[in-house]
């Protein structure tokens, strides 16, 4: 029996989203060139213009791929913050995942909100998502903690700051010293948590 055409082409898309979201995450919006997604998808230029328009739709369709991702393990993230009743705990849960979501979304946050950062095509996107973002953490805080707005929002900053120096530096650029990830994770918590009460 054949596959459908639709299924083919869908999954043909994916394809040429993957590979632009790793081509992304080894070098940066200049990595993604029409020629370099098609032959990591293991498609023609042509099915790529067909299906993207151009080399700004497939990086328009990545981005909204991307941060949509990072908006879907927030979301998440909050659920299970929400599920635990410890205040502590809580917060401890959403640092380690903070982190989580730098880490494996690292080089599509580098792309597009530091990299791609005043370029119109992918601002607006940029936009609505750190505002989402913002409403969670805020709205988050606010309600479980009563912070104050000023704090809640001070807060949702720095891990803002966090993600973005994350996406631009490796560990070993920002200091020599070590700092094993769940000893991060507990700071971020504090700090957060310091913010809140």
């Amino acid at each position: 029996m054949r596959t459908p055409v639709q299924a083919r082409s869908e999954s043909s898309a994916d394809r040429m989203l993957a590979a632009t979201l790793d081509l992304l995450a080894a070098g940066g919006l200049g990595a993604v060139t029409v020629a370099a997604v098609a032959k990591a998808a293991g498609a023609s230029n042509g099915s790529l213009y067909h299906r993207f328009g151009d080399r700004t739709g497939l990086l328009l369709a990545a981005q909204d791929v991307a941060l949509g991702e990072i908006e879907s393990a927030t979301a998440a993230a909050f659920a299970r913050a929400d599920a635990e009743p410890d205040d502590d705990r809580a917060l401890g849960l959403l640092a380690a995942a903070a982190l989580d979501i730098f880490a494996e979304h690292r080089g599509a946050m580098r792309a597009y909100l530091v990299e791609g950062r005043n370029q119109s095509a992918f601002e607006a996107r940029n936009v609505r998502c750190s505002h989402l973002l913002a409403g969670t953490v805020v709205g988050w805080l606010r309600s479980r903690f009563g912070t104050d707005p000023a704090d809640a929002e001070a807060a949702y900053r720095i891990l803002f700051a966090l993600g973005a120096a994350q996406a631009l530096f490796d560990d070993e650029q920002v200091s020599p010293g070590q700092l094993p990830r769940a000893a991060f994770a507990d700071a971020v918590a504090r700090a957060v948590g310091a913010l809140a009460r």
